[in-house]
């Protein structure tokens, strides 16, 4: 879309429809009675609530969390990271934002391989050939520069976090879960175990966390800007960090890793909007580098043109056999698609027209049968060709604008290297290219050159934030999870049980969950106390030739937003410790880790 070349057009809109509502008035046609946000901490949420209390619109309030995720969050809030974020105006205009990170300038496929030629799979999981640049804090200043409010300053949104990454907070009881894992302790370096290990025993459940040096990095990047981490001592500080860690198999460092020029030449993107239409709504979603929105437009494609509505449990909008026979046809198809042809679009041309073609969607639906085929193939053009840890977090606004933002380190906290002086854990990104073609990641993914590893790429990823509009163009549904490729699945099944099935929000979120992502070919159930199938739907599966596994896992952790008439509805998922809230309710209580 057009903008101006002085004020960003999607800050005019923001602004200009701001004033449809007198503060906290409610008054104006298409205008809420309250803001709304929703992340995986109660204390981000309670930070972006602060920020639209203050004025604020959407894309203040998810920057403000954004960074208060990054101190109470460790798993997976971050500034060594990166994500996507899509943001919506209340009148419709669009804009997605890529802040991915990229592979140094000495990236090589061949650093993942031994002196035989065989793959070696942690040196893109740990040290110092995982590390990808950071994409999170230019992102966040971009999102706050193009679409804020312009009410609130970046100094001020960024406030909130120095102030609890200064004072420090209680910690909650999945960190403390999370930090007396072994392997957890394993894979952190000597800053990152003075931290969260204090005389190296793990924090527990209420102890406060105070990180002074993540305080002071903060406090530069609020006074500068990205030049504040990207140039100057915070970022000789990463550079000489990176460079001193080992890598796997060697157990020496690598003279050449991560330089500061990489660093200086980090730049966000903004990306065409991926625009899809489903049961009479629009949905917004992230195009590649993202897998995500084109996985979800294409499955939801292929199941449009099927009766759903009639093989839905009328009394409580559970799917039955044959919906789900669907559903995981249409996934294990989409995922196909993914392994072969998706990528960075500056780096490969991925054939989106293609794999969303009204033609192609028709002729995936029309090869479902009755029988499950995991063996089915990917597009492929005529002739052919030559040759876990996230976080995310929604937001709307009492103008009816809204952003949905998905970040990342990749596994749990990140590859486990914090930046000695700075504060912050780096991710091991580079493990979502596909290294080695068929090999495949952390979470079984496998890819193809068009996801190889290049100097500057970005990565393949599975983040899908995703905004719906209603039929009448109005935002009707703001969501995204973390989790893999996990996040694609749970994201689509929230969708087609609201959508579809009419269930509320509550109880599509809370629903078990299934995931399928075509190799390996046996579809995933969840089996867990809180969250399991019956299992006559499952055995029927099995009798339609499924290869089904029950697992005792949580698939992602939903962070959505419903707006029902002038009211919007915040919902996390108790699968993880996050809360909602809206202005006038505040923050819900967030749930405890099972037993």
């Amino acid at each position: 879309m057009t903008r101006s070349s002085t004020i960003p057009l999607c800050t005019l809109l923001v602004g200009l429809l701001f004033a449809c509502a007198g503060p906290g008035d409610g008054s104006g046609k298409g205008c809420l009675r309250e803001g709304a946000v929703v992340s995986e901490h109660p204390l981000a949420t309670a930070v972006g609530l602060e920020i639209l209390e203050r004025g604020g619109n959407a894309a203040d309030a998810a920057v403000a969390t954004a960074l208060a995720l990054a101190v109470c969050l460790p798993q997976a809030g971050n500034l060594g990271g990166g994500g996507f974020a899509v943001q919506v105006a209340p009148t419709g205009e669009a804009w997605a934002l890529d802040f991915r990170e990229t592979a140094p300038s000495a990236a090589d496929p061949r650093r993942y391989l031994d002196e035989g030629g065989e793959h070696v799979p942690e040196r893109s999981i740990s040290g110092a050939l995982a590390i990808g640049i950071p994409g999170s804090p230019h992102g966040l200043f971009e999102l706050h520069r193009r679409c804020g409010s312009g009410r609130l300053g970046f100094a001020q949104l960024v406030e909130p976090a120095i102030r609890l990454a200064r004072e420090g907070f209680g910690v909650d009881p999945w960190l403390a879960r999370d930090l007396g894992r072994a392997r957890v302790m394993e894979k952190m370096n000597a800053p990152a175990r003075a931290v969260f290990y204090p005389g190296g025993v793990p924090l527990v459940a209420g102890q406060r966390l105070v990180q002074q040096d993540l305080a002071r990095t903060l406090e530069r990047y609020a006074r500068e800007g990205p030049d504040g981490f990207y140039r100057g001592w915070v970022a000789a500080a990463l550079v000489r960090e990176v460079l001193r860690t080992p890598v796997p198999g060697v157990g020496l460092p690598s003279a050449d890793t991560l330089s500061l020029e990489d660093l200086a030449a980090y730049r966000s993107q903004e990306r065409p909007v991926l625009r899809g239409r489903f049961r009479g709504h629009e949905l917004l979603t992230m195009p590649p580098p993202s897998s995500g929105g084109l996985v979800v437009l294409s499955v939801l494609g292929v199941l449009d043109g099927l009766p759903l509505e009639g093989e839905v449990d009328g009394a409580d909008g559970e799917p039955g056999e044959r919906l789900l026979h669907w559903w995981i046809e249409a996934m294990r198809q989409a995922f196909a698609d993914r392994a072969l042809h998706m990528g960075d679009p500056d780096f490969y041309p991925v054939p989106t027209d293609n794999l969303l073609a009204p033609e192609w969607i028709a002729a995936r639906r029309v090869a479902i049968g009755e029988q499950a085929a995991p063996d089915v193939a990917a597009w492929a053009p005529a002739p052919p060709p030559e040759s876990e840890q996230t976080t995310h977090l929604s937001v709307v606004d009492r103008t009816g604008g809204a952003v949905a933002m998905t970040t990342t380190l990749n596994a749990s906290f990140g590859c486990g290297t914090m930046v000695q002086g700075c504060g912050f854990l780096l991710n091991n990104e580079l493990d979502d290219f596909a290294i080695a073609a068929g090999v495949p990641n952390m979470f079984g993914l496998v890819g193809s050159t068009a996801n190889a590893i290049r100097p500057g790429k970005r990565p393949l990823s599975s983040m899908s934030p995703t905004i719906v509009l209603g039929p009448q163009g109005r935002v009707r549904l703001v969501l995204g999870s973390p989790g893999g490729p996990r996040i694609i699945t749970a994201t689509l099944q929230v969708l087609l049980r609201t959508l579809v099935g009419g269930q509320d929000l509550r109880t599509a979120v809370r629903a078990p969950r299934l995931h399928q992502q075509w190799s390996p070919a046996s579809t995933l159930f969840e089996a867990t106390p809180r969250f399991s199938w019956e299992p006559g739907p499952l055995e029927a599966l099995v009798g339609r030739g499924h290869p089904i596994e029950r697992v005792e896992r949580r698939f992602g952790s939903v962070q959505a937003i419903w707006i029902d008439g002038r009211s919007p509805i915040a919902c996390s998922d108790p699968r993880r410790g996050g809360a909602g809230g809206t202005e006038r309710g505040g923050v819900a209580r967030p749930a405890m880790p099972p037993r």
